[in-house]
């Protein structure tokens, strides 16, 4: 039997935030641990490990001071989990939000709860939860200037494995990659694993990093 992924909530410990924990608790039916800065920054001296698998970044909360502070933290205490930014307001250029390493959802000021608890889940099954515009602009940000070179691991996918590769990469969810190839969900989900074996790739943000350095523009449009 697999744990339970943990998750936390990196925000100010307020009225608000712990409002926000409970209606989030409730609607994934699952744990969230509500801590501060100064929390993981106690904790992260004592070696005590304080983020979880999944880390909300409360938007608001993080000005370039908090960012720098909580960089340094998690560089010194090797910190690899997901990064999902809420409370983000709807103009942030996609470059601010590249700062977090692991980033793998936004959410907006304006995105109701029930939105919200639907990305999650996509989130936690494997996904990503990325606008269109948003996914466009990550996949540009860290597409190297130099010219890649298909792989021969690439080169050695299926044909069905390389549609979704590239559909993948252009930001597509599961349900959409299945629309388009007009098969199941399912079907999608377990070509990916495939994938992600092959290519040894943890999750869709790996992939989508792996398949910028080994697939070749030509190859990917």
């Amino acid at each position: 039997m697999s744990l339970s992924p943990q998750i936390t909530l990196l925000s100010d410990v307020s009225m608000q935030s712990r409002l926000f924990k409970d209606s989030l608790e409730r609607g994934i039916e699952q744990e969230v641990d509500l801590i501060s800065l100064e929390d993981f920054h106690t904790k992260a001296a004592q070696g005590v490990p304080s983020l979880g698998d999944y880390i909300l970044i409360d938007y608001n909360y993080f000005d370039a001071s908090n960012f720098e502070i909580y960089n340094n933290l998690r560089n010194e205490s090797n910190v690899n989990g997901k990064e999902i930014v809420i409370n983000c307001p709807k103009d942030v250029s996609s470059a601010q939000l590249f700062k977090w390493r692991n980033l793998v959802g936004v959410f907006y000021v304006e995105d109701e709860m029930n939105l919200l608890l639907k990305g999650m889940k996509k989130i936690m099954s494997d996904e990503m939860w990325l606008s269109r515009r948003v996914a466009q602009d990550y996949i540009e940000h860290f597409r190297s200037a130099n010219v890649v070179t298909t792989s021969q691991v690439y080169a050695n996918l299926t044909k069905r494995e390389k549609e979704i590769m590239r559909l993948l990469g252009q930001g597509a969810s599961n349900q959409q990659i299945a629309d388009e190839l007009f098969v199941s969900e399912n079907t999608v989900k377990t070509h990916l694993h495939n994938i992600f074996k092959k290519i040894n790739a943890k999750n869709r943000l790996q992939a989508l990093l792996w398949a910028n350095n080994n697939i070749s523009l030509e190859e990917r449009a």
